[in-house]
């Protein structure tokens, strides 16, 4: 589960992580009001999950109340990545010495948290990591307790800070795994984690995921859950997993992994995944028919790879599924289904008799090569 920008803030407040105290709106007067009680002038910030809101107008400086206004009535309401506007974070604004950044995220491979922090921040951490990589610093550490502080000092020993401010670094970095651990997090991150003209150490935004698997033992988390896009509520009702991407090709799976799987195999041709659903196990052909409908409503997306391996899952259920919404709905656009395992003999029958392209014992890869050639003109 993602977490808004001030929701994000609260766990590092609690974790005792020197935050801006600003005020979330929903109205322009509010913004104004907000503004007036913090002081002008102010930072007016876009509250949705996407990411980029500040190359898309999301994130202005307000020095007086008209620009306040203004701001507020341009932010709310706008689309960012297909996701609407309905709040604002009216932050003050701080005097910014240098941009840092401090995050923890899951490392699948080594099984352990793993704590990243860059001296630069304020730009996309994934960017500097793959130009310049040892400018982002690396420790894995224990599932059960965060890295001692004389650990971070170590990681942060070469960067040219006094000793002061290194310990003021390494205490938030310290408190900032600690609040991973204890909100059960995914990702954690502070971008950027500044140093202020008074040579404080403060964090400006914050992003925090939540394991889904664990808001059982976040109870206070699950109350104060996002809105989603309708897409994304749309496949939260029947219970898939939804996730909206950049590109042209709707990927359908029965498996988080087959889905990525596909995907990457989707993004090595001149296409690229436009949405990511997974289908889960047992699905019925109503819910398979209705993640098709969800799939094929992002926009952008021109065509639909459906990848199934039927253990749990029912080959001719979801193959019934695909030929009602096909029937249904008449998209106008390519759907190609490879489908093996449990009743795939009696799946592939009714795929046939309904014209829907199929592959029986080929790989994923034919059925990508089969999907784009579709898409491209080229059968």
């Amino acid at each position: 589960m993602r977490l808004f920008e001030h929701q994000g803030k609260e766990i590092l407040r609690a974790a005792g992580i020197p935050v801006a105290q600003g005020q979330v709106v929903a109205n322009p007067e509010e913004a104004l009001l907000a503004a007036k009680e913090i002081g002008l002038p102010v930072v007016v910030k876009a509250q949705v999950l996407a990411g980029g809101r500040g190359k898309a107008g999301g994130v202005k400086i307000a020095r007086d109340s008209n620009e306040v206004c203004r701001f507020a009535q341009d932010i709310l309401g706008m689309a960012i990545k297909g996701e609407t506007c309905r709040e604002l974070l009216i932050d003050p604004m701080t005097d910014i010495a240098t941009e840092l950044y401090a995050g923890v995220t899951l490392d699948p491979v080594a099984g352990a948290p793993l704590l990243m922090f860059s001296h630069r921040g304020g730009v996309d951490i994934e960017e500097v990591a793959a130009t310049s990589p040892d400018d982002v610093l690396k420790m894995h550490f224990s599932v059960l307790a965060p890295p001692p502080q004389y650990k971070v000092l170590e990681l942060l020993g070469h960067l040219d800070f006094d000793s002061a401010t290194k310990l003021k670094i390494a205490r938030v970095v310290v408190a900032l795994a600690k609040a991973y651990l204890e909100n059960d997090c995914t990702t954690l991150e502070i971008n950027p984690l500044v140093i202020t003209g008074e040579g404080e150490v403060a964090a400006l935004d914050a992003k925090a995921v939540i394991d889904d698997s664990a808001l059982r033992r976040q109870p206070h988390r699950c109350a104060a859950e996002e809105p989603k896009t309708e897409l994304e509520k749309r496949a939260r009702d029947i219970g898939v997993q939804y996730v909206r991407l950049d590109g042209d090709v709707a990927v359908l799976a029965g498996g988080a992994g087959l889905a990525m799987a596909t995907m990457d195999m989707v993004n090595y041709t001149a296409h690229a995944a436009g949405s990511f659903l997974d289908t889960g196990g047992g699905i019925s052909s109503e819910r398979t028919a209705e993640a098709l409908r969800i799939s094929m409503s992002t926009p952008g997306v021109k065509g639909a790879l459906i990848n199934i391996f039927g253990g749990i899952n029912n080959c001719e259920i979801i193959a019934r599924g695909v030929v009602d919404f096909l029937e249904s709905d008449k998209p106008g656009l390519p759907v190609v289904v490879k489908m093996r395992g449990h009743s795939q003999d009696e799946g592939w029958t009714l795929l046939e008799e309904h014209g829907v392209p199929f592959i029986k014992y080929g790989t994923t890869e034919e059925a990508v090569r089969l999907l784009v050639s579709t898409m491209d003109g080229e059968n």
